[in-house]
């Protein structure tokens, strides 16, 4: 896809949020999301899997590992960037 068509179709959150307690989701929230042409849900787990790649671009003030440790504990995965596999 054409990087030009990419920004100019930025998904939106909708308002909507919700805890979910679905098994299958393996996610404890997830948000309603829309863009020019979808309606779509990303859950929170992905969402700071982007805050982390942004704290490692310089996007975002680093945050403190002892808080990337709870939620890492909190939510069963630790949130890495290709930068740190390597």
């Amino acid at each position: 896809m054409d990087h030009n068509t990419i920004l100019g179709n930025r998904a939106e959150q909708d308002g909507d949020c919700k805890k979910t307690d679905c098994t299958r989701c393996s996610e404890e929230l997830v948000f309603a999301m829309q863009d020019k042409h979808h309606d779509f849900s990303i859950g929170l787990r992905t969402i700071l899997q982007c805050l982390r790649l942004a704290e490692q671009e310089g996007n975002v003030p680093p945050l403190p590992t002892d808080w990337w440790n709870k939620i890492a504990c909190r939510h069963g995965t630790y949130f890495t960037t290709e930068y740190e596999r390597e």
